[in-house]
């Protein structure tokens, strides 16, 4: 068996996300429904007020907008 170190992990898992695949992340997570228009407004308005992404997404988003 050959070591391995952190440095064999993919690329991707190295690059930093925006605040808005954050946010879409945080919604393949708990399986969210589409975004209304409403909801990408207030997200674009939170981030722009510094608002981090895992707060927008509970404030925003929510539990309500979770498909099962």
């Amino acid at each position: 068996m050959i070591p391995t170190s952190d440095a064999a992990e993919p690329d991707y898992l190295a690059t930093r996300l925006t605040w808005t695949q954050q946010v879409e992340l945080h919604m393949r997570a708990h399986n969210s429904a589409p975004l209304t228009l409403c909801q990408k407004r207030r997200l674009r308005i939170a981030r722009d007020n510094g608002v981090e992404p895992w707060d927008a997404f509970e404030q925003i988003v929510g539990a309500d907008n979770v498909w099962f």
